[in-house]
């Protein structure tokens, strides 16, 4: 169960409360579902009857009180409790919280992305830069930002259409106000280049250290995320030796029950939503960001979770699905890193 299919059972929950005369209110098309700020209050939770109680003229907690018994019948979730004002928090079942690596390998190139669209037309307008001369820094910034929202834009579901495009080779300036943009490319790399305009608030002042940028440690952003995406590729391939694989079926997603597998579920199910936001609040950093935490929240469960036997042991009976865990998680490296424009190596 993805956040995206918990509001949709919010949502349902809500429509049969209106039909039964328990609510009376208008029944929304999308409520919010977000993950708690302490995990101890579940896997996710809604502010969704504090949103309701004007409407409904009634307290939030008793709106919350009226959607979690109906949703506690729902054998996807554990638990839902109603917490402070009026705040719903849900636990999911193993399987549930599971079944979202199956969801995503399953739906490969095309998770994150809108199944609607909004029906929303943006004109994206960016990058002023001399075609003729040297592009500047603030040049090479807005058009790597304007590139990045070229993509996600419409994986959030908005019809795009742009008003000025610019090539590669014009996306990056070394630092240096009147430095041509190659220099920066010959420095560093095209990736690294396009990452780091990106990855902090067009708003915000840029900061830019070539030997940070250029360097294969992990305190350089860019190459903490490629490399996760490398690692995994790797195991995958290793796994492949082995004569296994990282299939859908059978695989019993429910084995997933360790507390850095259910970390790392839960960073994969946040996709959809860090996509939708980037698009929303126009900020492709947002993204960027995103992928750095995950690449931590996946280290850390390889460094907690054996995935594949070592020497001549046999596979154990969560293998299957820690390897279908692990092919989610390349999937969205895979489709995040795609969005900002930079590559996902297979191999470093």
């Amino acid at each position: 169960m993805t956040p995206a299919d918990l509001a949709d059972a919010i949502v349902t929950a809500i429509g049969r409360a209106v039909a039964d005369g328990d609510l009376d209110v208008t029944v929304p098309t999308a409520v919010t579902v977000e993950r708690p700020k302490t995990p101890e209050h579940g896997d996710y939770a809604s502010p969704v009857a504090l949103q309701l109680a004007r409407a409904a003229r009634r307290p939030p907690r008793a709106v919350a009180e009226t959607l979690a018994r109906r949703l506690a019948t729902d054998s996807e979730l554990a638990a839902v409790d109603v917490a402070g004002p009026g705040f719903l928090n849900f636990r999911l079942a193993d399987a549930a919280l599971g079944e979202i690596a199956r969801t995503v390998v399953s739906a490969g190139d095309r998770y994150g992305r809108a199944v609607r669209p909004r029906g929303v037309r943006v004109n994206l307008e960016f990058v002023s830069a001399n075609p003729t001369g040297p592009v500047t820094l603030a040049s090479a910034r807005r058009a790597a930002v304007g590139d990045a929202l070229g993509r996600i834009l419409p994986a959030a579901g908005f019809e795009v259409g742009t008003e000025y495009h610019v090539g590669t080779e014009y996306y990056y300036d070394r630092g240096a106000s009147e430095q041509a943009l190659d220099d920066l490319v010959d420095a560093v790399g095209a990736d690294a280049a396009r990452y780091w305009l990106v990855r902090s608030s067009p708003d915000s002042a840029l900061d830019l250290d070539l030997d940070l940028m250029a360097r294969q440690t992990s305190d350089n952003p860019v190459f903490y995320v490629q490399y996760a995406h490398a690692r995994i590729s790797s195991l995958l391939r290793d796994a492949g030796s082995l004569g296994l694989t990282a299939a859908t079926e059978p695989v019993d997603v429910a084995l997933l029950t360790q507390p850095r597998e259910g970390e790392l579920l839960r960073a994969l199910g946040e996709f959809p939503r860090v996509i939708e936001s980037a698009a929303r609040l126009r900020g492709p950093h947002r993204l960027a960001r995103y992928l750095e935490e995950l690449a931590g929240v996946y280290y850390r469960f390889y460094d907690s979770c054996r995935v594949l036997p070592q020497g001549d042991a046999e596979p154990g009976p969560a293998t299957g699905a820690r390897l279908l865990l692990v092919a989610a998680t390349r999937v969205v490296f895979a489709n995040g890193l795609g969005l900002l424009g930079v590559s996902a190596p297979e191999r470093m």
